[in-house]
């Protein structure tokens, strides 16, 4: 016969977790420490699934920018002189802010060259960039140079720039939180919301692997198993 599972009492969980998390689970299970610690762990498990389903997003968001940019410039990634990251457009001021926006971006593709071959292909320094570079692509100063002549083409026709430069940066934000294993039952982290942005943004980008994600997901289940009924009113990708 199999041992049941272990118990945590509250001293070793605050050690672990530290006293203000702790106390975040012990708040929503009623003072309960059984129930806080069997939170904590479903609230992993939604994390976990939820890494996945973002994670898929970031990719189809990655591939779709890079192969808008690479129609004009096809060796961005690899060649340090490629014209993309030197496009500046209007008044003095305009450039100098879209200047800076370069300067970082190039610091950003020699971080992601580190620790790859010492001649990367274009492929593996795409996939080595950060989400947060991407989101960065898309800023308002970047309209002329980057979003009107490439990226909007990534997006249905009419869909705005600040549209999706607000539902890039809130999906990074909300993957960040998931990865750090924050609480994703409260108003402030607002799950319900960030699932909703996750599907707009998926389905402006590509609407077939939205749905193919969405049949493969294992976050609903996740969600539903919460062990605190009403905890959260959120279901997952839909």
């Amino acid at each position: 016969m199999s041992e049941p599972p272990r118990s945590l009492d509250a001293v070793p969980a605050e050690r672990w977790l530290s006293a203000p998390r702790y106390r975040r689970y012990l708040a929503v299970a009623g003072g309960d420490h059984v129930l806080a610690m069997e939170t904590y762990l479903w609230n992993s498990r939604v994390a976990a699934a939820g890494i996945v389903d973002v994670g898929h997003l970031e990719i189809a968001v990655r591939n779709a920018y890079d192969r808008e940019l690479s129609r004009r410039f096809p060796d961005w990634a690899i060649n340090a002189q490629s014209p993309l990251f030197r496009l500046e457009q209007g008044v003095q001021r305009a450039r100098a802010r879209q200047h800076r926006r370069n300067q970082a971006s190039l610091g950003r593709i020699a971080d992601a060259k580190r620790g790859l071959s010492s001649a990367p292909t274009h492929a593996e320094v795409v996939a080595a960039l950060t989400f947060g570079f991407w989101s960065n692509l898309t800023v308002a100063e970047r309209t002329p140079t980057i979003w009107n002549p490439m990226l909007h083409r990534a997006f249905p026709k009419g869909t705005a720039r600040a549209r999706v430069h607000d539902l890039v940066a809130r999906v990074v934000k909300f993957r960040n939180r998931l990865a750090h294993n924050e609480p994703v039952f409260s108003t402030r982290t607002g799950l319900e919301d960030r699932l909703t942005e996750v599907q707009e943004l998926f389905e402006l980008i590509d609407p077939d692997a939205y749905a193919y994600v969405v049949d493969h997901s294992t976050l609903d289940a996740a969600i539903a198993s919460c062990p605190i009924p009403g905890l959260t009113s959120a279901s997952g990708l839909r």
